[in-house]
């Protein structure tokens, strides 16, 4: 009797595509990869005719230790990549990485940009029920925000500050002369509204003051930090250094895509191994900003 070798549903003879995942099935469940026994939450959809981003998608997961599984494409010439409900997170962070990286070498070469399906809200609610009694330590998708730089945000609220601050002072006096008859430019009401609205304006700038007043202390400590790591990165991190991982990570040879994915998580890992209380995404934009002045 076949088999889907990604649900693992037992058809009858003549069947040769699973109803639910559209993967073509297989007679006997032992040709299915060992350790890739439950690939049954979908990571991503492509056609057909990118059938060589699928492979090279699976080889990149692959060689991260990332269960993976690809479908045959089904009736409608649709290839599924797979993984299990376990490592759909570690998965997920890998293919958004390896997708922006081919999604810029398609926008630099001026192809058109790569039609998929993924992520869909229906699997997102399938996979976060199946892992949310895994251990913590795999939820590592959880620390994986965008690092907002404190020193932007100081200043971004120090320039809002002078800004409303400046338009609140010049409204507010513009209103007072009004209402008192030295600049009679609009009646009583008008000059009311006016000063009311200039006198919130001189409220939100005071507001935006006060936060980057709290920010600065951290604003500086950033800056401090920052000219220190990257210090670090000068001092310790060479063309030889990054030949070191290329060979210890079997990467050599392989695609730009992959080498450099796994040079930045190299670095990453270094880095955060010389300074372990350093914020994970704050390490990867110092890396990254780091590699493209010196390597790209």
């Amino acid at each position: 009797m076949p088999w889907c070798p990604n649900c693992k549903t037992e058809y009858r003879e003549g069947i040769t595509h699973c109803a639910d995942c559209k993967a073509e099935l297989v007679a006997d469940l032992s040709v299915v990869k060992a350790g890739m026994e439950d690939t049954t939450s979908l990571l991503v959809k492509v056609d057909g005719r990118q059938a060589d981003f699928a492979k090279k998608l699976a080889d990149f997961l692959e060689y991260s230790g990332v269960p993976v599984n690809v479908s045959e494409p089904d009736a409608e010439g649709l290839i599924g990549v797979y993984t299990t409900p376990e490592a759909y997170r570690d998965a997920k962070r890998h293919f958004q990485a390896f997708y922006s990286v081919e999604a810029e070498n398609a926008f630099l070469s001026g192809e058109e940009t790569l039609e998929q399906e993924f992520f869909s809200e229906e699997e997102e609610a399938d996979v976060e029920e199946k892992t949310e009694e895994l251990p913590a330590e795999k939820d590592i998708f959880r620390h994986e925000k965008s690092y907002v730089s404190a020193v932007s945000r100081y200043e971004d609220y120090r320039s809002s500050g002078f800004t409303f601050v400046s338009f609140g002072i010049l409204g507010t006096g513009f209103a007072l002369l009004n209402l008192l008859d030295i600049v009679p430019l609009f009646n009583v009401f008008s000059a009311a509204v006016i000063l009311v609205m200039f006198t919130a304006f001189l409220v939100m700038g005071i507001f935006s003051f006060t936060k980057a007043g709290k920010l600065k202390e951290d604003a500086v400590k950033e800056k401090a930090l920052t000219a220190e790591v990257r210090k670090w990165l000068e001092e310790n991190i060479s063309e030889d250094t990054l030949h070191t991982y290329d060979t210890r990570n079997g990467t050599e040879g392989k695609s730009e895509e992959l080498l450099y994915l796994n040079r930045l998580d190299s670095l990453r890992e270094t880095l955060l191994t010389e300074f372990p209380d350093l914020n994970s995404s704050f390490a990867e934009q110092l890396i990254e900003d780091f590699y493209s002045t010196h390597f790209d």
